[in-house]
């Protein structure tokens, strides 16, 4: 009985979809860096930081799916987790890799007190291209068109302007800012004290955006 030779088909590894080359996020958001890679035999891939592998923690996990995908999950993002982050594939027919630059913005707090009745201003300063899209939430829902208020974008400078602010104002106002490659967004807990109070405060924390 006369056995035949197998072919094995070698190919050098390839990368089909990757990361994009920048990410923004803020402190404390969770990001996810996917790649997704061909060859034969199939090959093993590897995560770096700036150079060094990454491994397994309580923050980080690795994920390998069907389609040769493989997906790095940073959770608790922290300033110290930006860098240039790379996916390295390798069998033995060679190597290939992709790049993918983190950035992270770290919080500012500011508190303002405005006397009960006068205006209250959100200001934001954005940059970013292609074309930016700006976008006002209230406890977690578009904020409607209103006469007590005027929203505004111009020149990079995004305002949320109330005329004169009351109690019913208070809540949880989300700024966002999006475009074809990229969305951010930040939040203010904004507390409006009644008028015989003798001035309302409220407080808001600013993330830096980067919308490439």
């Amino acid at each position: 009985m006369l056995s035949l030779p197998v072919e094995i088909k070698i190919t050098p590894p390839q990368i089909v979809s990757e990361a994009p080359a920048h990410i923004h996020c803020c402190e404390g958001e969770a990001v996810v860096l996917e790649c997704v890679v061909s060859g034969q035999p199939p090959p093993a891939v590897t995560w770096s930081q700036n150079g060094q592998n990454l491994s397994a923690s309580e923050r980080l996990s690795f994920d390998e799916c069907e389609a040769g995908t493989h997906r790095l999950h940073i959770r608790g993002v922290s300033v110290s987790d930006a860098g240039l982050y790379c996916c390295v594939a390798k069998n033995v027919a060679g190597t290939a890799q992709s790049a993918s630059e983190l950035t992270v913005g770290r919080a500012i707090y500011f508190l303002i007190q405005v006397t009960a009745g006068d205006p209250a201003i959100l200001e934001y300063t954005v940059t970013g291209t292609p074309e930016l899209k700006t976008k006002w939430f209230k406890d977690g829902k578009p904020l409607p068109a209103s006469k007590k208020y005027r929203i505004s974008f111009k020149n990079n400078v995004a305002q949320l302007k109330f005329y004169a602010a009351e109690m019913q104002d208070s809540g949880e106002y989300t700024f966002e800012i999006s475009n074809d490659v990229g969305i951010s967004s930040c939040t203010t807990n904004n507390d409006f004290l009644p008028q015989n109070a003798g001035c309302l405060s409220y407080s808001w924390q600013l993330f830096p955006f980067n919308a490439i």
